[in-house]
């Protein structure tokens, strides 16, 4: 086959043999381009543009796990139960629950509240607010609805953080 091709390129004119050697070589570059230089090209712009969003991601990441590090090194479980009942009743005088609340009661490292047509979203942030800044695990919690819309009766039992036999 390549003494066919070599006969033939012989038998052309000066003139097609440059037409020739000039299509393939423009072929070439068309091949060059688009293999080697588009896709570095395409990928350098992609990059680019997402390169500011994962290093916003990356200082997020890196703050999360200085404050994870933060609070896993905090004494939690120097707290004293009564400490740690001054602070869920201090959550619950900011919380605007005081009134709600029936009972508060302890025993060991464990902690039950109960609160009475308590407003289900008032109860629900804090008790998030009590898992993350008071550091307490819940054990239990039963929520009962009453016919007024939006309004509960809940019970939450918590236990300190540390103290489970995990």
């Amino acid at each position: 086959m390549l003494e066919v091709l070599m006969q033939r390129w012989r038998a052309m004119a000066p003139r097609e043999r440059r037409m020739v050697a000039g299509a393939a070589a423009l072929l070439a570059l068309a091949v060059l381009y688009l293999l080697l230089i588009e896709p570095a090209w395409l990928g350098r712009e992609r990059a680019q543009r997402e390169l500011p969003v994962l290093r916003t991601q990356l200082a997020r990441v890196a703050s999360l796990a200085d404050e994870a590090t933060r609070l896993a090194a905090a004494p939690a479980a120097a707290l004293t139960p009564q400490a740690v009942r001054a602070r869920l009743e201090a959550s619950i005088d900011s919380a605007g629950l005081a009134d709600k609340m029936t009972g508060l009661q302890h025993s060991g490292s464990l902690f039950d509240v109960r609160f009475d047509s308590v407003s289900y979203a008032d109860w629900l942030a804090w008790l998030d607010d009590v898992v993350r800044d008071v550091r307490l695990r819940v054990v239990d919690a039963a929520v009962t609805r009453e016919a007024t819309p939006g309004r509960v009766d809940a019970r939450v039992s918590f236990e300190m953080a540390g103290q489970a036999g995990r």
